[in-house]
């Protein structure tokens, strides 16, 4: 059986430099009681062996210089996978290296050893049921989509007054919500809130759609506003209701992507027509909008860039510097296929 080759260690490096292991160790941790000539034999002697430093161990070891932390409840859904790849690839140019920590839909994980480890932490999409305590969290923490001293988040009522413009604008008046998962109760006629919350994406998304059609001076029925919870199934389920009703909408503004498409099948389950029996608009822009058949008109959230917004300013906390809050990111509605004028809005042809 080949053996595999024995991985270089420290011993190695200061045999080649002809220093102690601790002189090893002080250049890795760029600690400064150390002579330039000393210094420079040790990275000579790094470099000749091919001595790669574990960033683990070392922050084991309480060198815990170059490490952050990204914490999410599931890695593989859309929005956490886009935040992640914009935070990975900024840590990759600031060179840190990244810690993911999937928490699952436990309230209790004990997450104390990304405390030890990392000298700040993105969270993405937290509640206020993710009670952390001191010691379970560094220093420096920021959000997105969620509570924090330090959260990011989009302008959620501008991209959803966007969308309403659009659909309002093509001369549809019958138009439905599906809501995402809202933290407290709203009233769906008016749209006033009944408790404040920690989460405010779905109810500033909900409060835009009212808004839109107030000014417009167009009257809807209650049961237009149907709940989701921003997966695809709720979609689903939510347009079977809406186009079982007497008078169904021609239009419905889904609070996300998954839902939209959702609300795509639904309709073609039941042999209706997307846009010509009913446009959808969704809210994300992830990468299955333009994927889908027909395209996805939706609303883009800059989730790649917030990640790595995020990670540019917990390194600039982490060395130091100080930084500001940026306001909620700009959103951008994206024109596609799923949406048209309503059948008695169509030029003739």
């Amino acid at each position: 059986m080949t053996q595999l080759p024995r991985p270089i260690t420290i011993a190695d490096v200061a045999q080649q430099a002809q220093v102690s292991a601790m002189t090893v160790s002080n250049v890795i941790n760029n600690k400064p009681n150390v002579r330039p000539q000393t210094r420079q034999r040790v990275l000579d002697a790094i470099a000749q062996t091919g001595y790669r430093v574990n960033p683990m161990a070392r922050a084991l070891a309480g060198g815990r210089g170059r490490i952050l932390s990204v914490v999410t409840r599931q890695i593989n859904l859309p929005y956490a996978s886009e935040v992640l790849m914009g935070a990975a690839e900024a840590a990759e140019r600031l060179d840190y290296d990244l810690a993911v920590l999937m928490r699952g839909t436990r309230t209790a994980s004990d997450l104390s050893v990304m405390g030890r480890l990392s000298v700040g932490a993105l969270l993405v999409q937290p509640d206020h049921h993710d009670h952390l305590g001191a010691g379970q969290v560094p220093e420096h923490v920021i959000s997105v989509d969620g509570p924090s001293a330090r959260p990011l988040s989009v302008d959620n009522y501008g991209g959803a007054r966007q969308a309403m413009t659009h659909l309002l604008g093509q001369g549809h008046t019958r138009i439905a919500i599906i809501t995402g998962a809202l933290a407290f109760r709203v009233d769906p006629l008016t749209g006033a809130h009944s408790a404040d919350s920690d989460r405010d994406d779905a109810a500033e998304r909900l409060r835009a759609y009212h808004d839109a059609l107030r000014e417009a001076d167009v009257k809807v029925p209650r049961s237009y506003v149907q709940d989701g919870d921003y997966r695809k199934a709720s979609g689903e389920a939510a347009t079977r209701v809406l186009l079982g009703l007497r008078r169904p909408p021609t239009a419905i503004f889904a609070s996300s992507d998954a839902m939209a498409v959702g609300a795509i099948h639904a309709a073609q389950d039941l042999g209706l027509s997307v846009p010509r029996d009913v446009s959808v608009v969704g809210f994300d822009n992830f990468p299955i909008a333009a994927q889908t058949r027909p395209a996805l008109t939706t609303v883009r959230q800059p989730l790649h860039e917030m990640g790595s917004l995020a990670i540019h300013m917990l390194v600039d906390l982490a060395e130091g510097r100080a930084v500001s809050m940026p306001p909620p990111f700009p959103t951008e509605l994206i024109v596609r296929e799923s949406t048209a004028p309503p059948a008695h809005h169509a030029p003739s042809h």
